[in-house]
């Protein structure tokens, strides 16, 4: 456009909002602040109506498709991208959108995707609709963190991930920008508070220090309370957090999570379930204070008993991806296809193992036999992180999951596609391969209420 041109370069002061490039050609600039990018910013060219959303909009896939063409077919790629920057920091990205509201656009160009214009107008109210779910959660937890090289800020952001998946709102606050009557807030509203600190010299910096004197004079002591943080040496601020906490009567939603230097995809993987379990004790807390049943839950009582008729087999399911493998005990699983043979499962989305069966992934369904008590194995509550298969006699599948070598039947499996079904994620996937490794008949779920697995 300019060929030929000479150009200067122009340095932006703080405080300014456009930059005249020459030529008629002027920029404007929108500050986009949230917790993860404090200097966020989005930038519009109104000659061409482009207007540049950085971090918003976008998808992690990469190809040749520069435009969104077809663009309902990214739909769980585009949820996937918001799920994992964005749900955790609802409140400003709300805030965002009101700023880019007025604008006349022709498309987005996000950092990450392809150029959003076909799909603008839906995208952009799936957007505000997300964000109106997270912040409608009947719970909210705060996350008061600071990180020096921004370690501690990556396992916040896999604790939030588990916490968002799980169902609870999250409320992000960088304890380096945050103000102190958002922290005193924070006191008040949020039901959990769970702090994230580097240690820096042997100590929590000042930010958390002065955080956590907020929280211990201003939250009761039924806020359900959690620590974690990264060090180099020794770790001792994850140890004066947590001290201090114990010691004010506060009770403690996980074990304090320990990291030495940069975490690792296992213990990001462990941070997400420590998210989820955090949020499942929460909703229990508060599940203790539900109102005397009216006549609408007897009848709706009734509706679970008969749908708690339906019967399902009884399976484990096994995933890895990379060094990160998980399992869970499912019965909500039927044949769906028959070229290709095919199935689908039903996975809760505060299952550890949710984050393991996206589209490409690869599992094991290992159909269980009859009278045989495998199953309990996998009923119990386990820590985050902890191998499912401990004590029992297991094989590896062409796919890297593990199969029970006791079970009736197995079957290696790809998923091919997703759908959002409530508190659930329908999982379809084809199958590649399978063997009868057992005689038998196959177990099946009895269930007296539809209410509950």
């Amino acid at each position: 456009v300019w060929e030929n041109e000479e150009f200067k370069v122009k340095t932006l002061v703080r405080g300014e909002n456009s930059l005249d490039l020459g030529n008629g050609r002027v920029l404007q600039f929108i500050p986009t602040p949230t917790p993860r990018w404090p200097d966020g910013i989005c930038t519009y060219d109104p000659q061409s109506q482009i207007l540049f959303t950085d971090k918003f909009f976008g998808a992690h896939i990469c190809g040749d498709q520069v435009f969104d063409e077809g663009w309902s077919t990214l739909s769980e790629d585009r949820r996937f991208y918001f799920d994992s920057l964005h749900a955790s920091q609802a409140r400003q990205v709300i805030t965002a959108l009101d700023r880019m509201a007025d604008l006349p656009v022709r498309f987005y160009a996000p950092a990450h995707g392809p150029l959003v214009r076909y799909g603008l107008s839906e995208l952009t109210h799936l957007y505000r609709q997300w964000c109106q779910q997270q912040k409608d959660q009947d719970l909210t937890v705060a996350m008061l963190y600071a990180s020096a090289y921004g370690n501690t800020a990556t396992l916040t952001d896999a604790i939030a991930k588990g916490l968002t998946r799980a169902g609870v709102n999250v409320e992000l606050m960088d304890c380096e920008s945050v103000e102190t009557t958002e922290i005193q807030e924070a006191a008040q509203k949020c039901q959990g508070i769970i702090f994230g600190t580097p240690t820096l010299g042997g100590h929590a910096p000042t930010q958390i220090q002065t955080a956590l004197g907020l929280i211990l004079s201003n939250a009761d002591k039924n806020k359900l309370m959690g620590v974690y943080g990264s060090y180099g040496w020794s770790g001792e601020a994850i140890d004066f957090v947590e001290s201090k906490l114990k010691d004010a009567g506060y009770r403690l939603g996980f074990e304090p999570i320990r990291v030495k230097f940069k975490p690792t995809d296992v213990t990001l993987q462990e941070c997400e379930e420590a998210g989820i379990d955090f949020a499942q004790t929460l909703k229990k807390m508060y599940r203790l204070r539900a109102p005397a049943p009216s006549t609408s839950t007897i009848e709706s009582d009734r509706t679970a008993q008969a749908v708690g008729r339906v019967v399902g087999s009884l399976c484990v399911v096994s995933a890895r991806r990379g060094d990160v493998h998980s399992a869970m005990l499912a019965s909500w699983v039927s044949q769906a296809t028959f070229s290709p043979p095919g199935l689908t499962i039903a996975v809760a989305k505060d299952r550890a193992i949710e984050s393991l069966m996206h589209k490409g992934d690869r599992f094991v369904l290992n159909i269980l036999p009859e009278g045989k008590l495998m199953w309990k194995q996998f009923v119990k509550n386990y820590a985050p992180g902890e191998d499912r298969f401990t004590g029992m006699q297991t094989t590896e599948a062409k796919n890297g999951c593990q199969i029970l070598t006791e079970s009736l039947a197995y079957l290696e499996c790809a998923v091919q596609d997703r759908m959002e079904c409530g508190d659930h994620w329908l999982v379809y996937a084809a199958v590649e391969d399978g063997k009868v490794i057992n005689e038998g008949v196959t177990a099946v779920h009895k269930r007296k209420s539809g209410s509950h697995y």
